[in-house]
């Protein structure tokens, strides 16, 4: 599954990152008490999706740091699961990264770096957050190569899009890398895209790498101004994708959105529901994010 989890920060404060925002004194009030909420709240919505099995790979966005992954793996209700987790240490002010919790049972990582935009390649004052790269072998032997992005906003418009378009061109080179050291590619691109799958900034993925994006259909995962959007993808190559023969492949099953009733609320203004997010603005609603899970369902086929 994907999920951005809405600014999950801890309650400390990081001297070299702008996360005033989320401290006890700040106006949102962000104590340890709401924190563990959070935490535990995000931790139900994982292991809900699978139902009996918690998901083998979880990537989420806006991750604040190492303590925030310890405590969600290793102290909350998930911690039965026994995951262990890769992240980033990204350049955003605000010090939110993305992170890939895995089952080592199921995955046994072999190579992970962070792919950092070169500077010269953003206008400047601008910044862009690491995609975490994530190489390595399943239980039954197969390679599996990951990438967990969060692409820019978009708040600052064109400025934006042209970000998101430099970036997605950044690791489409990364995943044409991948393909030419392996025979049967088996790449995973999945994360908060900011972006429809009909977009233009998304299209390298498709029209360059051949990717197939496996959630273009669904309901949304987002609503802005009472619109679903669905701005949460999973690109899977061709290889994962039908096919006859044995091996790794997508199920019948496909990808969903995890719409759980503890994950959404009624829509006040523009009718229906909307996802049940932490904060409105400075006012704490208590909810888990205001993004609802991607989901999507892999099986190996002897």
């Amino acid at each position: 599954m994907t999920y951005n989890v809405e600014n999950l920060f801890d309650c400390a404060d990081d001297s070299i990152t702008h996360d005033e925002a989320f401290l006890p004194t700040s106006l949102r009030r962000w104590t340890a008490a709401r924190y563990w909420h959070k935490l535990q709240a995000v931790s139900r919505a994982i292991a809900a999706v699978g139902g009996d099995r918690a998901p083998d790979f979880v990537a989420l966005c806006e991750v604040e740091n190492d303590s925030v992954m310890h405590d969600l793996t290793r102290r909350s209700s998930l911690r039965v699961a026994r995951y262990n987790y890769l992240m980033t240490s990204s350049a955003d002010p605000r010090g939110i990264d993305v992170a890939l919790m895995y089952k080592p049972t199921t995955f046994r990582p072999l190579h992970h770096r962070a792919l950092r935009l070169p500077q010269s390649e953003m206008p400047s004052g601008s910044y862009v957050r690491d995609v975490l790269y994530v190489s390595g072998q399943l239980h039954m032997g197969d390679t599996l190569d990951l990438f967990v992005c969060h692409l820019p906003s978009r708040l600052n418009g064109r400025k934006s899009l042209r970000l998101r378009r430099t970036v997605v061109e950044y690791v489409r080179q990364a995943i044409d890398s991948v393909c030419q050291v392996r025979k049967v590619p088996r790449i995973v691109v999945m994360g908060d895209f900011n972006d429809t799958p009909d977009s233009e900034s998304l299209r390298p993925f498709s029209d360059n790498s051949g990717l197939v994006c496996i959630t273009d259909n669904l309901g949304g995962s987002y609503r802005y101004k009472g619109k679903w959007e669905q701005i949460d993808h999973v690109y899977l190559s061709p290889s994962l994708v039908g096919g006859a023969g044995d091996g790794l492949r997508l199920s019948p099953r496909g990808a969903w959105i995890a719409d759980d009733d503890l994950l959404t609320e009624p829509e006040p203004l523009y009718g229906g529901s909307r996802p049940y997010r932490t904060y409105n603005g400075v006012r704490y609603m208590g909810g888990t994010s205001d993004h609802l899970p991607v989901c999507f369902d892999l099986w190996f086929r002897w």
